[in-house]
């Protein structure tokens, strides 16, 4: 079954960043979907929530080396 969320990132996100934080967020088992908008620093991910937990896709952003901005943090649907 599907659930969407939203992760804020702290900082300016360069397109490197950006991608980096896609290729990290993929690499984790049960992603659909996932995109980051570098200007609003958020990822917006689809995931297999039987697969893989909100938590997974944070902790997967922060062993990128990104921080997370945890408060008023959009949790999934």
């Amino acid at each position: 079954m599907e659930e969407q969320g939203v992760i804020k990132i702290h900082g300016p996100l360069s397109e490197k960043d950006s991608d980096e934080i896609i290729r990290s967020l993929n690499g984790v088992w049960g992603i659909l979907q996932a995109d980051v908008n570098k200007e609003s620093g958020e990822a917006r991910i689809g995931y297999d929530k039987n697969a893989a937990s909100f938590q997974d896709f944070q902790q997967a952003i922060r062993d990128s080396g990104y921080d997370i901005k945890t408060e008023n943090q959009n949790s999934p649907h």
